[in-house]
């Protein structure tokens, strides 16, 4: 069962592009005193080379809802690819 992605966690990058954190969740919704991320929630750029790019949560929980969007777990994606959860919530799996 995956565990929840909250504010500032990192994802494991892609390619060469390498692992960056999340800069956008809810404010009203905490897990382990940082927001829930989100679908649709803003990831910081990240760079291969001159090849750079931001991203937003492109896949979330079916049935866990946080603000009206979809809660986001460890091997989400990004738009760009990067699978999320290098760092996650220690202690909140969703859909467990």
């Amino acid at each position: 069962m995956p565990e929840a992605i909250r504010f500032g966690d990192i994802c494991k990058g892609h390619d060469c592009h390498v692992p960056r954190p999340n800069d956008e969740a809810s404010s009203d919704v905490i897990i382990n005193d940082l927001g829930a991320h989100r679908l649709g929630d803003h990831w910081e750029t990240h760079c291969c080379g001159s090849s750079c790019h931001d991203s937003v949560a492109a896949e979330g929980s079916p049935d866990v809802i946080v603000n009206g969007k979809p809660l986001c777990r460890v091997d989400d994606l990004t738009v760009c690819g990067s699978p999320m959860g290098l760092t996650h919530s220690p202690d909140v799996i969703v859909n467990g």
